[in-house]
């Protein structure tokens, strides 16, 4: 199905009478540890991990392109540093099948240990595999002799491990080619970060968001109720959408070192609710993002919003000027 199929719905009577708001909640995600980028070949020298973070996010693009195009919105995350403690070696314990694994944490390498569990498809059973470690690769090999290796951050999140870390939101942007940007580094909110954010206590992680936006509505004289994506009527075409969320979320983290441009930031998402008002009768714009499954890498936070795994706040205008009301 195309963006904009049922284009015609947007123009009937009752639906042009109708008022409405917008409902933006989370459609799906991808992250990736800035660090694979910047270091491709740190794990072996024929495993180039910018490639495969470029190619996937070519075919990410295109995924999104072939069902109702739209932008992505990405947020630019600091991460207080995680490693693996090379110097200790994992335990098995046979009686619960689960490995111990030692942790580093912050710039102060404050140490941890995690427990887990591994699946072995060959045996069918809970197994101890050979375990090989590097400050930020897991490697695990299993009963047929197979390798699978992970970054730190995917293995915590993959894993379900909890170390009660939130990802700091730094940036906000949009973007129609997630594969050239940031990843190619030509960026200035990324620079901006890299050089503000400390990197002995930090990992910058870049996450993508891609969202569902369903108009809601309902018209007084005939008690009709409407609920329909916006990429179906395409009634605000996919590049307004995008910008007209990332603001949005701009404004609603409003982190301390996203200061350049500001006043022009707000006066163009001023001027946008201004015109889903005046224009389309929408008069407000809720937003629901959280991540399906709760782990630490869906916990965000910023200079002004505190961690949480549920951010839940509406933007309107309201007396002349934009209103964020965070709940």
């Amino acid at each position: 199905m195309n963006r904009g199929s049922y284009s015609s719905f947007a123009e009937h009577g009752e639906y042009k009478s109708a008022n409405k708001n917008w409902i933006v909640e989370l459609e799906r995600y991808h992250k990736y540890w800035y660090d694979l980028v910047v270091h491709p070949d740190e794990v072996a020298e024929y495993f180039d991990t910018r490639k495969l973070i470029v190619n996937y996010l070519k075919q990410l693009k295109k995924t999104v392109e072939e069902n109702l195009e739209k932008r992505f919105v990405y947020f630019i995350c600091s991460r207080e540093k995680v490693r693996f403690n090379i110097k200790k070696k994992p335990r098995y314990n046979p009686f619960t099948k689960k490995v111990k694994i030692h942790i580093l944490v912050g710039k102060e390498e404050k140490k941890t240990s995690i427990k887990c569990k591994f699946f072995d498809r060959g045996l069918k059973r809970f197994s101890n595999p050979k375990i090989d470690l590097t400050d930020k690769y897991i490697t695990l090999t299993d009963s047929n002799g197979d390798l699978t290796t992970a970054s730190i951050h995917d293995f915590l999140e993959q894993s379900g491990i909890n170390l009660g870390i939130s990802s700091n939101v730094e940036y906000v942007g949009y973007t129609e080619n997630p594969h050239t940007r940031p990843t190619n580094g030509s960026h200035t909110g990324l620079s901006d970060t890299l050089y503000k954010v400390s990197n002995e206590n930090n990992d910058t992680l870049i996450y993508f968001n891609v969202f569902k936006v369903i108009t809601n509505g309902l018209d007084q004289s005939s008690m009709i109720n409407f609920a329909i994506p916006n990429s179906m009527t395409d009634e605000i075409g996919a590049d307004d959408e995008g910008k007209i969320i990332e603001k949005c979320f701009l404004f609603y983290f409003d982190a301390i070192n996203q200061s350049r441009n500001k006043e022009k930031e707000l006066s163009e998402l001023k001027n946008n609710l201004i015109g889903l008002a005046e224009n389309n009768n929408i008069d407000s714009v809720s937003f629901y993002y959280e991540f399906e499954e709760v782990n630490d890498y869906g916990t965000f936070s910023s200079t002004k919003v505190k961690p949480s795994d549920s951010h839940r706040f509406t933007v309107s205008i309201e007396n002349g000027d934009v209103k964020i009301n965070r709940q």
